[in-house]
């Protein structure tokens, strides 16, 4: 057998092994045949969608390049180049590997329909509708182009039309992969976990293997109060992939949500082991222990996700909330100082930063923090109740009342606003009391 003989040989065997999913032993194969005949653009273009296959996204733009080396003005290389520079958040390079193709055939549908996906990556999303009514004006009826759409649409919060493109592109291809599960993620966004359950579901049963669907799936039924049935799913990913580190902290969720403390710090355990940068894993683990008293050890795994959660106010809210629990009194003050810098407008930013000078005993920078909460939010009882707290401290009892009343009012179960409230009214009549019973001192002439 000749060279090339037995490289045409090898591709064939490398088609049968992708086929079979067998990607690493195609791209074998593919290499063996390139090194004898380097100058076939379709092998080229082969491996390239072979390594994408493996996610070696890098690798497979380089031999596309190869491809468009021999053949510079084949527009399914160039689109398939331009679909990969998009992945890699290449986004320039990918707008003018499209514009090229238009050049080259204007006709090609496909240059339009991807760079409604490359827009919507940047934001330039009137840019992406308008390549959408361009591509129907070459193909009217493409599923991928309604799948395009309805993920710029997504992205803007307009998930009623989004899914209404989503149904398109089912419509013209029941078996679209992830088109299911992406009106089950705009169900979810509108709040209705029970209409996306059966999306989810739906997606499942084309790719089973579709791990982030069958975990997705697992926290819309465990949010429904079906532990048990979210709890088969997150073990079916570790089925596939013993180390999934979000199936293991799923069940450490579900294990909090039945108080099974034991469980739930196993498996935060787990994840840490897996990857130990997990995004809120230190947080959880930091909660539990807490709650057993430990707080010397809560405090480490406290620091430790701060390292990661510099921008993130929602975990800087927990976080100094936690410190406050543990007695890190100027820790957490410190955190709470950058969470207001982040969102100056949260009103339990400024009360949690405001609790944690109090606790430093610096009253006033309390007080004013305090008063800002209260801007952004005036009915808050709880930030009424510290303010009297504060100023019953300064011995500002009108004022102290004042606020107090105005917590009884919002709160008027509450025990400790009920106690406060009473303790204010007690100190006043015993006071006004104490005037009317001290005796007048008349002036002395000297």
């Amino acid at each position: 057998m000749n060279d090339w003989m037995d490289a045409e040989a090898r591709v064939d065997r490398a088609h049968d092994l992708y086929e079979q999913g067998r990607w690493v032993e195609a791209a074998a194969e593919l290499r063996a045949a390139i090194d004898l005949n380097p100058y076939n653009a379709a092998w080229h273009f082969n491996l390239a969608l072979t390594l994408e296959a493996m996610e070696q996204y890098d690798r497979a733009a380089a031999e596309f390049t190869s491809a468009l080396k021999i053949e510079p003005d084949d527009v399914e290389t160039l689109n398939c180049l331009g679909v990969n520079m998009t992945r890699q958040g290449q986004y320039a390079q990918a707008l003018e590997l499209f514009e090229r193709i238009e050049k080259i055939d204007s006709t090609y549908e496909p240059s339009y329909c991807n760079r409604i996906a490359t827009y919507s990556e940047i934001g330039e999303h009137d840019k992406a509708e308008t390549m959408f009514y361009f591509a129907r004006q070459y193909k009217d009826e493409c599923p991928l182009c309604y799948y395009n759409m309805g993920n710029s649409l997504y992205v803007r919060g307009l998930y009623d039309r989004a899914i209404w493109c989503w149904k398109q592109t089912l419509r013209l291809d029941a078996k679209h992969l992830q088109a299911n599960a992406r009106i089950g993620d705009a169900l979810w966004a509108k709040g209705d976990l029970a209409a996306a359950r059966p999306f989810y579901e739906a997606e499942i049963r084309i790719d089973p293997k579709d791990v982030e669907t069958i975990l997705d799936l697992g926290e819309i039924l465990m949010e429904l109060g079906q532990a048990d049935a979210a709890g088969e799913r997150f073990r079916s990913v570790l089925e596939q992939d013993p180390d999934n580190a979000d199936a293991h902290f799923c069940l450490g969720e579900l294990a909090l949500k039945r108080n099974q403390l034991a469980r739930a710090e196993e498996q935060f355990r787990l994840v840490l082991r897996i990857e130990r940068n997990y995004v809120g894993a230190h947080a959880k683990m930091a909660r539990l222990l807490l709650a057993q008293g430990r707080a010397r050890q809560a405090v480490k795994h406290i620091l430790a996700e701060l390292k990661r959660s510099e921008g993130d106010a929602d975990m800087l809210q927990e976080l100094g909330q936690m410190l406050i629990e543990a007695n890190q009194t100027h820790r957490a003050n410190s955190v709470l100082q950058h969470l207001v810098q982040l969102a100056p407008q949260d009103p339990y930013a400024q009360h949690n930063l405001a609790v944690s000078f109090f606790m430093l005993h610096r009253i006033d920078d309390g007080i004013r923090h305090c008063r800002k909460a209260l801007k952004l939010k005036p009915e808050y009882p709880l930030a009424l109740y510290n303010l009297a707290l504060a100023h019953l401290h300064k011995g500002q009892i009108t004022r102290a009342r004042r606020y107090a009343a105005k917590a009884i009012t919002m709160a008027p179960t509450d025990a400790q606003v009920q106690r406060l409230a009473r303790e204010l009214g007690g100190m006043g009549f015993w006071a006004s009391l104490r005037n009317r019973l001290s005796p007048r001192r008349d002036k002395q002439n000297f």
